[in-house]
């Protein structure tokens, strides 16, 4: 078993050199039979490579604390799981390579809801937009054309996963962001993925559907199993055993690290071929419900922002939408982030007392917004920071046997 504590690592990164990506052309995703001579030729991936940036070992430490400091001090951390609805941004080249016609993406859909089935996750078609630009289609993690295309598109971030694919340059299969790495509305979030990695696809040994789900696994808070090496923590996952370097290929009994156990090859987290990928683990899915719960609070909440595309600050430009009916609702702040004052909104199906507080990471109450008798309805309540450092924060509503948090980010 691996051990937890936040140990200085180093993650491996692993330059793979691979051919050029051929052009499939526009239109339906082919099925590529060897043996048919009017099948196009697949595009010569030579292995798999994720583009998700490294995360430093101090951003690890400060998310694991949070992720501590709120498990201690709410029962509502746990669990973080539900229905993840989904907005496909298809970015075509001036070509017309990569356009992807809509059963492609239901059916990358049900590729991600077989292999994450038990982990209390499902995922929901909820839109797909096309867009033609060849900087687009060709664009980079961290680059000028990755944040022109998310601005531009990103929809209600905080409560839907965006998924782009197009053609990423260096022949990269795909990334994402950690749920740490921004306020959990900011158009960055999301995942990046070769159209051609999606089901029957052109990328031999990659077309089942995987790379999305590999790149959701980072969206939802994991490492590469092969984080760290053989130093501990490695991918500070207790049930996946270390592993010196990334797999190819489908290796059988690898074993690259004296701790006990063979490499973990046929994790989603590894490099492998989608036919050797088979499992996540149940520590595996214990992180994702964490992380979800510390830093995507907002991401299963059915009265959600009202889909549009995201402003500059990862806030949709539509208005707040009705919450749901039956049940309490707990809105959250907008905007989020906020700099001088954030719009608190919440729905109660019956006459009930109501308190609703802000709590820092640590659990400590910084203020306190409504403490009272409500009737029935729609109701909001402006929060105005006084005297607090600038940072994320929890509001937590309580009222009788319910309690719901939502973050807010503080950016004076």
């Amino acid at each position: 078993m691996k051990l937890r504590p936040l140990a200085l690592f180093a993650l491996l990164a692993m330059a793979v050199a691979l051919p050029g990506a051929r052009a499939s052309g526009a239109g339906s995703i082919p099925n590529h039979n060897a043996l048919d001579p009017d099948s196009p030729p697949a595009l010569g991936f030579g292995g798999r490579r994720c583009g998700t940036p490294d995360a430093r070992p101090e951003e690890i430490r400060a998310a694991l604390d949070r992720v501590r400091a709120l498990r201690n001090a709410f029962s509502v951390l746990v669990p973080g799981n539900g229905t993840i609805r989904v907005a496909f941004h298809d970015i075509i080249d001036d070509t017309g390579e990569g356009y992807l016609p809509d059963v492609a993406y239901a059916d990358q859909i049900s590729a991600m809801n077989q292999r994450y089935q038990g982990s209390g996750y499902r995922f929901e078609l909820q839109s797909i937009d096309r867009t033609t630009r060849h900087t687009w289609f060709k664009m980079l993690p961290g680059t000028g054309a990755e944040k022109q295309c998310k601005m531009a598109l990103a929809v209600d971030p905080a409560h839907t996963l965006n998924i782009y694919t197009c053609g990423p340059g260096q022949s990269l299969l795909g990334w994402s962001y950690f749920p740490f790495s921004f306020p959990e509305d900011n158009f960055l979030h999301g995942s990046v993925i070769h159209y051609g990695s999606l089901p029957g696809g052109p990328i031999a040994n990659y077309n089942e559907g995987l790379t999305a789900v590999h790149e959701v696994g980072h969206y939802l808070g994991l490492f590469h199993t092969f984080q760290g090496g053989c130093v501990p923590p490695g991918d500070y996952i207790d049930d996946t055993p270390f592993e010196a370097s990334p797999a190819f290929g489908c290796p059988i009994g690898r074993n690259t690290c004296p701790q006990p156990g063979d490499d973990p090859i046929h994790n989603y987290m590894d490099y492998t071929y989608d036919a050797c990928y088979t499992e996540f683990t149940p520590d595996q899915w214990d992180r994702m419900h964490e992380m979800v719960a510390t830093f995507r609070p907002s991401l299963f909440l059915r009265g959600a922002l009202a889909a549009g595309p995201a402003t500059g600050k990862g806030q949709t430009a539509a208005s707040l939408a009705p919450a749901g009916r039956g049940a309490v609702e707990l809105v959250g702040a907008f905007p989020n982030p906020f700099s001088r004052e954030a719009l608190v909104r919440y729905t109660l199906p019956s006459h009930q007392r109501v308190t609703i507080g802000v709590y820092n990471v640590a659990g400590e109450r910084v203020a306190g917004l409504v403490d009272r008798e409500e009737d029935a309805g729609e109701h909001q309540v402006t929060f105005a920071p006084k005297g607090i450092a600038a940072g994320m924060y929890f509001v937590v509503l309580n009222t009788g046997a319910t309690r719901l948090s939502r973050s807010a980010v503080y950016v004076p």
